[in-house]
């Protein structure tokens, strides 16, 4: 979720960039006995609701019951996997494992008799869910939580304790000198032991399978081509977990990527050129001037180079950036952690450490050169690895003709301001309409946004070098470091180009991933239109024709809706876009749905063309809600 400021310009702050682009940017059972911390019926299901909607059609009022509570505080792990029951039709092209990451509930029994909860669906006790759709006919369930030893202390001390959380709030009865000296008592430390803290954490935003420069958590791959499983946060933590199993294995920070990789915050939202398999990301470092380091991973090699180091831009609270074929965009948006993050300690959750939204700040786009050849590039040689893995910046002073220009186009959800956040406490998510869900436009509505950073001048960036050796007390160089200074050019606007209306926007946007980094035609993601407390429609947009199709079915909630093309994930360096443009929507959409009336759930099956359902593989019981997922493709060891 990108919360960016529905204002019609922004400013744009231009990174290292050389080139010309217009490109869209889109961005086996445990034995192990475990605790049990937490105190499916089969029925005829409702008719499918597919329709096209026009550009112009009017939002719905929330005005139906839409059961599904269950989905935000279901606990039960299936540590064995069970075999699902498949209706219809699911392609043989889909063979592959799809992973699902969120919250498993938010309450749990204490040891004193007590009951503990936590308050924001962000803090939800993580769960992950394994499909492994064998065949058109064969799909295998496992899940598990992954902070066993996390609700272990929870249980035991009935609240967080002195631990970091996303908006847990703390206890308004607490002294001004206890809430104090707590700010300063440190959590506890999980790098020190990474084996026994393996699930004394609560990642569980994102994951990804086979990320470079990272060790395997398994001793073999599986059927997929799966070596390792890591679970994300907007943090720069990594949780490591057997990819059949589940099971965590341990704790790793991005220091073990590049040692000046030390901040706490990142994006959940890493990506992956769909060639190299590269990874991008950023770090963030909070003090006197707070640092973002956007940095890249080798697929090939492992090794990690420092692409740009920003110390002018306000440290923001970033779930996800864009990529392009040549440029890393970060979108700062206007609304920072207050103190330079330093806030942080004192509430010691993210949430209360925001500043208040103001309007009149500008947001800012900063782009960066991500090639190899470009100012943060090393180039080949042992020489410039060595350099590019201390995180130097060096270049040659070129000249570029002044007539050299990029237009990039990003498309991006946008709100109004952070009360969306707001939205997610569960005092808010909790309950059917109307009692709960007339209050859901109260708390603002994505809004998807087209913006042009249009004629971004690549002028000559006039390149100085300093080089620094520091030596012993005796005068002996032991290391030299190299560090350069660019001049930029100056902000120039960013447009806003289209603004969808609400009734056609959506959240969680997807695309087909063979159209990474290249422009694209259709959008999937999830829509409401205020019928329940989350969202109820999945949605496909055609920008060419600005129409929709819809899926609904009362009372049945969907989860994020991913692309899995027909052609396969993969994409060669040498296939032809103009041969690929007729197939763009050719495949299906996967999406885990909550039967909400029946208290079950089911992997749903679309075709990505008509949003008509080819089949669905039943559960007897249900997935919470969740937020993302991933999608790795039989012997692609990469997948979406």
């Amino acid at each position: 979720m990108s919360t960016t400021p529905r204002s019609e310009k922004a400013s744009i702050q231009h990174g290292d960039t050389k080139e010309i682009a217009n490109t869209l940017s889109k961005s086996l059972s445990t034995k192990r006995k475990r605790r049990s911390f937490f105190g499916g019926v089969s029925e005829q299901l409702a008719p499918t609701s597919v329709r096209e909607t026009p550009i112009t059609s009017p939002a719905t009022k929330c005005t139906q019951d839409w059961p599904n509570a269950i989905g935000f505080d279901y606990h039960k792990d299936v540590t064995t996997p069970v075999k699902l029951n498949v209706v219809g039709d699911i392609p043989d092209y889909v063979r592959g494992v799809l992973y699902r990451i969120g919250p498993g509930g938010h309450t749990l029994n204490t040891e004193n008799g007590g009951t503990f909860s936590v308050d924001h669906w962000f803090d939800g006790f993580t769960q992950i869910h394994r499909f492994n759709i064998v065949d058109s006919n064969t799909v295998y369930y496992n899940s598990r939580h992954t902070c066993d030893s996390l609700l272990e202390d929870y249980r035991r001390q009935g609240s967080i304790g002195s631990r970091f959380s996303f908006a847990q709030g703390r206890d308004p009865c607490k002294s001004i000198f206890s809430k104090f000296m707590s700010a300063f008592k440190p959590a506890p430390n999980l790098v020190e032991d990474p084996i026994e803290n393996r699930s004394r954490v609560n990642i569980g935003v994102t994951v990804s399978t086979n990320y470079p420069g990272l060790p395997s958590t398994t001793s073999e791959p599986d059927v997929a081509g799966i070596e390792s499983l890591y679970a994300k946060s907007d943090n720069s933590t990594f949780q490591a977990i057997h990819p059949e199993t589940l099971e965590p294995i341990g704790i790793a920070q991005q220091t073990k990527l590049h040692p000046d990789l030390k901040g706490p915050m990142s994006a959940a939202h890493a990506k992956s050129d769909p060639i190299t398999g590269d990874v991008f990301n950023f770090n963030l470092e909070f003090g006197k001037h707070p640092t973002y380091r956007v940095f890249q991973v080798s697929k090939a090699t492992g090794k990690t180079r420092i692409l740009a180091t920003i110390d002018d831009a306000t440290p923001a609270y970033l779930h996800s950036f864009f990529l392009t074929k040549r440029f890393v965009v970060l979108c700062i948006w206007n609304s920072g952690f207050m103190y330079n993050g330093m806030g942080i300690m004192w509430h010691r959750n993210i949430l209360d450490s925001l500043d208040d939204w103001d309007a009149s700040k500008r947001t800012k786009f900063y782009v960066i050169d991500r090639r190899e050849d470009g100012p943060g590039g090393g180039g080949e040689g042992e020489e410039q690895e060595d350099e590019a893995a201390e995180g130097v910046v060096e270049s040659e002073a070129t000249t570029i003709a002044k007539d050299k220009r990029v237009n990039l186009t990003l498309e991006v959800c946008c709100f109004d301001n952070i009360d969306i956040i707001k939205r997610f406490y569960f005092k808010n998510l909790l309950g059917n309409p109307p009692s709960n869900a007339q209050d859901v436009p109260g708390f603002g509505r994505a809004v998807m946004r087209r913006f042009e950073l249009t004629d971004v001048p690549l002028t000559l960036l006039t390149t100085s070098t300093t080089t620094t050796t520091t030596t012993t007390t005796n005068n002996t160089p032991i290391s030299t470091r190299k560090t350069s200074t660019l001049s930029l050019p100056p902000p120039t606007p960013a447009n806003s180009v289209f603004t969808l209306p609400i009734h056609l926007s959506f959240e969680l946007p997807t695309i087909n991933p063979r159209f990474i980094c290249r422009k694209n035609r259709y959008t999937y993601g999830l829509n409401t239109l205020g019928k329940s407390t989350l969202m109820e429609t999945i949605m496909k947009y055609d920008s060419t024709t600005a129409t929709a199709l819809t899926w609904s079915v009362q009372g049945h909630t969907p989860g994020e809706a991913i692309f899995i093309p027909k052609r396969g994930v993969e994409r060669s360096s040498s296939t032809s876009e103009a041969e690929e443009e007729d197939d763009e929507d050719d495949g299906v959409i996967l999406s885990v749905v909550l039967d909400g009336i029946n208290s079950r759930s089911y992997l749903l099956c679309l075709d990505a063309k008509t949003l008509k359902e080819t089949g669905r593989a039943e559960m007897e019981s249900v997935v919470a809600f969740g937020f993302h997922g991933k999608y790795v493709g039989v012997g692609s060891g990469s997948g979406w």
